[in-house]
């Protein structure tokens, strides 16, 4: 996987639910980094312009549906706090943050917690697609196996004939044999309904 380097100047970073002195000292950081930010509490509008991560204060955390939102959209999520705690660190976790910083807060830090959580939420997604893709495989081999056998059993083939004849329906009918099998699938489970029926 190769790491996408956050845009800090084209994307700016949400500071959530932090504190007046959090703020300030994010205030003299973040400039010197090159990072905008916007600030939002209490559950409130999410922001209309593409973000490069989120960072959310612990002990003043109050925008839970906010962060689900984040979480959702897969935005790499930073957790402040000021305990390291075995509680807050899974707290920050249940949250979905990918990187936890210490207070107190030095420019350093900022940026190299704020790599971490952009680079393991990359990775996360990147878990999250393959696992779906292998899902989809898997549901497939389920459907092409059942497709496979009702041919064998209705044409009278053996599995290589009968997977020669759905890869020549998929080039003359220009569908993938996905579709083919959950048709035919379809097709076979309302026969069943009104046999019974």
């Amino acid at each position: 996987m190769n790491l996408t380097s956050p845009e800090f100047e084209a994307r700016p970073l949400l500071l959530v639910d932090c504190e007046a002195r959090t703020l300030a000292a994010l205030e003299k950081s973040l400039p010197r980094m090159g990072v905008r930010w916007l600030t939002v509490a209490l559950d409130g509008r999410l922001p209309e312009e593409p973000l490069c991560a989120a960072l959310v204060e612990l002990e003043h955390f109050a925008s839970p549906l906010l962060l689900a939102r984040l979480n959702q959209g897969g935005l790499p999520i930073v957790a402040l706090t000021s305990h390291e705690a075995l509680s807050q660190i899974q707290r920050a976790i249940d949250l979905g943050a990918t990187a936890l910083l210490p207070k107190p807060i030095n420019q350093r830090a900022i940026y190299t917690t704020l790599m971490m959580a952009v680079g393991l939420r990359q990775q996360l997604n990147e878990d999250n697609r393959n696992l779906s893709l292998a899902r989809r495989r898997l549901d497939f081999n389920a459907e092409l196996a059942l497709t496979l056998a009702a041919l064998m059993v209705e044409k009278d083939m053996d599995e290589r004939q009968a997977y020669a004849w759905l890869r020549g329906e998929s080039m003359r009918t220009n569908r993938r044999i996905e579709e083919i099998c959950r048709q035919r699938l379809g097709e076979s489970a309302l026969k069943r309904r009104g046999e019974r029926g």
